[in-house]
């Protein structure tokens, strides 16, 4: 993924999607000067690998429903984990957010995608 800066130990280092690297609170909600609230002013966060962006947020890591809050499903990274093999949330439809409400979707955590379930012969 072009997006990894860094990789160790099965973690990946991206660069913050909530502030877009900047360091700064992207809405200057306290002031001009805030540090971000997701990467602590670092510019770069550590998210688990391997990794999907978020469908939620569309990569974007601010929350989807009018708030200059960070994204509830990916915590603002703006990426989330994946279990091999997946398939997609059957709740949503792949989406990542519940279609009446438009919150996140609870069954995939807003990744739009589940681990797949194997059948159990008997």
């Amino acid at each position: 993924m072009d997006l990894v800066l860094e990789e160790n130990e099965g973690r990946a280092l991206v660069r913050c999607a909530y502030c877009r690297g900047t360091g700064r609170d992207r809405f200057g909600i306290m002031s001009a000067l805030s540090t971000c609230t997701v990467c602590g002013g670092k510019r770069e966060v550590w998210v688990q690998m391997p990794l999907v962006v978020c469908s939620y947020c569309h990569g974007s890591g601010v929350s989807p429903i009018g708030a200059r809050n960070p994204c509830l499903a990916c915590r603002g990274t703006g990426l989330g984990f994946i279990e091999d093999p997946t398939e997609s949330c059957g709740a949503c439809g792949g989406m990542g957010l519940h279609k009446a409400t438009r919150l996140y979707c609870l069954p995939c955590h807003g990744k739009g995608i589940v681990p797949l379930h194997e059948e159990v012969a008997l």
